[in-house]
This record gives C-alpha cells, sequence and structure tokens, in this order.
C-alpha cells in the first residue's frame, strides 16, 4: 500500500513524495513506512511506488506458484504471443493493448509466486482512482476490460501449472463508483436526427447521407457499416446481412492501405434485417452512382448478388472509389453535426439513437437486442430508461383502458 502527496520548496515549486507501506515493525509492532521525496511528477512518483512495492511483495516469500521467480512481464509476453491462440483478431488488439499499455508497466515487477488478490485489489484500486490523467482514475468499463485480460491470462497460467490459483478471482470493484460512471444514454431526438440528414443530404460528398443513414435505420455498428459489400445487401427485396466488421483499429502501420476484416463483435452480431424504404432508395442510388451503366439495364437493374464491392466508397475526385476510412468518418460526421448546430453525439450513439427510436415505437426490449446483435438483454437494458414519447404513449394506453366502457 503505497500514498503520494504533494509537498512545496521554499521556493514554492511542487514535488512528490511517496511513502510505501513495508510491514509490521517486530521490535514495537507499529507500522514500517518507506519514505521518499523529491519526485518532479505523478507518474515518476507512481512508477516508484509500484517498483517498491512488488519488490517487497517478491522479497516476501510467499510462494503461490510453481514458478516463483517467473515476472508477470514475461508470462504475459508468452501469453500473448505464444499461448493465446484461436483468437479472433478484433480481441487481440485489445488484449494486446492491454498488455502493453496497462498490466506490464504496472503489476510487471512482480513475479507470479508474489501476486496474489491483495495486491490485485490494490492495482484495480489504484486504476479506479489515481491511474490516467491528472490521477483521476480510469473509467470502471475500462478498468473492467483490463481486469477481464489479466483474469483470461492467468487462467491460463492455473491451466498450465504456473500457478495454483488465480489471483484475479474474488476482485471487488468499488459500487459506489460503478453508479457513479453508469454510462449516460446520447441520442437525438427525430426532428434533430432529421436535420443531420438533411445537412448530410446535402454535403459535397455523396457517401455520407447513406453512410450515416444506414448506421441509423439499421442500427449498425460502424466497423459493420464500414464492412458492408454489394452482397450483403439485397436492394430489390430490401434486407441486409451483418456478417463481419472492419477492424479499423488494426489499419495502421505496414495494413495502413488494406482492410481488414473479422467476425462481428459476438456470434448473435451476426443478424439479417429488412431495410427501411427510405434507406433502400438511398442505396439503390448509391448503386447507381457507383455503377452508372447500370441505369441502362432494365433486367436486374439492382442485383447485388456476389458483388464484393464494398458499399461505402468516396466520390469525390480526390479520392474516388477509396473505401471509406475510419478518422474521415469521424471528421465528417462531426462537420456536418456542428454546420447544423445539433447537441454534442458520437458516430456510435446513432446506433443509440435507433434503439431510442425503436423503444418510442413500442418495441420490446428483447426485440431490441435481436436487433442490435446484443450478447445479452443486460446490455440492452440502458435502453430501458423511459422518454418523453414512451411515457406519454404508456400514459395514452393506460387513459384508454381506464375509459373503457364495462
Amino acid at each position: 500500500m503505497s500514498s503520494i502527496s504533494i509537498y512545496k520548496l521554499k521556493s514554492g515549486k511542487e514535488l512528490y513524495k511517496v511513502q510505501v507501506y513495508a510491514g509490521i515493525n517486530p521490535a514495537n509492532g507499529n507500522k514500517k513506512m518507506i519514505t521518499k521525496r523529491g519526485f518532479h511528477s505523478r507518474k515518476a512518483a507512481s512508477n516508484y511506488a509500484k517498483e517498491l512495492e512488488a519488490k517487497l511483495s517478491n522479497d516476501s516469500k510467499r510462494f503461490d506458484s510453481l514458478r516463483p521467480s517467473m515476472k508477470i512481464s514475461d508470462y504475459l509476453e508468452e501469453w500473448i504471443n505464444e499461448l493465446k491462440i484461436n483468437v479472433k483478431e478484433g480481441s487481440m488488439i485489445i488484449y494486446r493493448y492491454n498488455v502493453s499499455h496497462y498490466l506490464i508497466p504496472q503489476i510487471g515487477y512482480y513475479t507470479l509466486g508474489n501476486y496474489g488478490l491483495a495486491e490485485h485489489q490494490k492495482f484495480i484500486n489504484y486504476m479506479l482512482t489515481h491511474y490516467g490523467r491528472k490521477g483521476t482514475g480510469l473509467a470502471y468499463s475500462t478498468v473492467n476490460i483490463i481486469n477481464a485480460t489479466l483474469s483470461n491470462a492467468l487462467k491460463k497460467a492455473v491451466q498450465l501449472g504456473y500457478i495454483n490459483r488465480n489471483p484475479t478471482v474474488g476482485v471487488e470493484f468499488n459500487r459506489q463508483l460503478i453508479e457513479e460512471q453508469r454510462p449516460k444514454l446520447h441520442y437525438w431526438t427525430r426532428d434533430q436526427a432529421d436535420r443531420f440528414l438533411e445537412a448530410a443530404l446535402q454535403d459535397r460528398e455523396a457517401v455520407w447521407f447513406p453512410f450515416f443513414l444506414t448506421i441509423l435505420d439499421i442500427g449498425a455498428r460502424k466497423g459493420e457499416a464500414m464492412a458492408f459489400q454489394w452482397q450483403d445487401i439485397n436492394l430489390i427485396d430490401g434486407t441486409y446481412d451483418i456478417n463481419k466488421t472492419r477492424l479499423y483499429r488494426k489499419e495502421t502501420g505496414d495494413l495502413a492501405d488494406k482492410i481488414v476484416l473479422d467476425d462481428p463483435k459476438f456470434e448473435a452480431s451476426k443478424r439479417k434485417g429488412v431495410l427501411t424504404t427510405r434507406l433502400q432508395d438511398a442505396l439503390k442510388q448509391l448503386f447507381l452512382l457507383s455503377y452508372p451503366e447500370k441505369e441502362i439495364i432494365a433486367i436486374n437493374k439492382y442485383s447485388t448478388s456476389n458483388n464484393e464491392d464494398f458499399v461505402f466508397k468516396y466520390f469525390t475526385r480526390k479520392s474516388r472509389g477509396q473505401v471509406l476510412r475510419n478518422r474521415s468518418t469521424n471528421g465528417a460526421f462531426n462537420r456536418i453535426k456542428n454546420k447544423v448546430n445539433l447537441p454534442d453525439i458520437t458516430i456510435h450513439d446513432l446506433r443509440h439513437t435507433h434503439a431510442v427510436f425503436l423503444r418510442e415505437s413500442g418495441v420490446s426490449l428483447d426485440d431490441i437486442r435481436d436487433i442490435l446483435g446484443h450478447k445479452d438483454i443486460s446490455t440492452t437494458q440502458i435502453y430501458a430508461e423511459i422518454t418523453p414519447k414512451v411515457k406519454e404513449r404508456a400514459s395514452k394506453k393506460y387513459e384508454d383502458y381506464i375509459n373503457q366502457v364495462k
């Protein structure tokens, strides 16, 4: 256990002081504390504290492992590079990021033999309350994913006989903090969504209107919409098939000019549905814009079968024919949104907006779960929130009920 505090020199300069608990003094029964001053940043003080805590723990000779001296950093490198197999690349991106950015820097100094539940609980508490910008702590959702990554790694270590028990089992999260950080639902009203779509329709780049309308009208995740190929959309029957997603986080470095596809987030994310009439019309216009020669063909004018071309490509002269890129979608969304002075939401919130519209139209949470491709109903519960229109409709139903003639 450690604490970090700020103190001032006579010159007024602020420095950081670290105090680390080092056990009990057997001579008098008092706590032993190791204090060090003179750190110029909280990060430097924090790094010193966790290295010292790891050293004290590793020196305690409490071995809960068949590989007591193997450092967690070495094991995590082995796990991520050699032991983690048959995993979707989308999940591996998250695992690699958590290992390199959080786990190895924060607890890599510990040995497997001396990292127990107590040490893990301290790590989780620190990440929730002090890690991050300005020492304010990370969001619960982020820490939960970090914890899940380590739990997954150490579960494998138990199976391999490296450790006797998984120290992440039994960790607790501060309930009050979780409640304070509970995600708020951000969405637009129908009028706001219509204003955005009208502005997108007037934009110089023809692809933005059908792209954002697709996310809004079928509730697709951004990566799912970016992965659409024409063969996934039946323009004649007015149906769609979501069966893959873009891994745009991986399209960097050597893969900067590549399109990386993967299976959807969950098995439940694979889903089929019906296009709205306005979306079907917009996609037909986009299809004809993409293949102008189709306009003179009367039969099978909108045939998309076996067409592996990506649906959403640029039409402006500079980038014409290129597939949409993640950064450009964000930039276009913000530019169009700001043009008509709409409330600040993200592209993903268009998916939330779609769900709210479903809820307001009377669609059940179970059906919303299936339409959005949620893994389980708990994720869909965020839409259980009563919006003014849902409340108005419920009151109207009640009014009709009590006024029924007996």
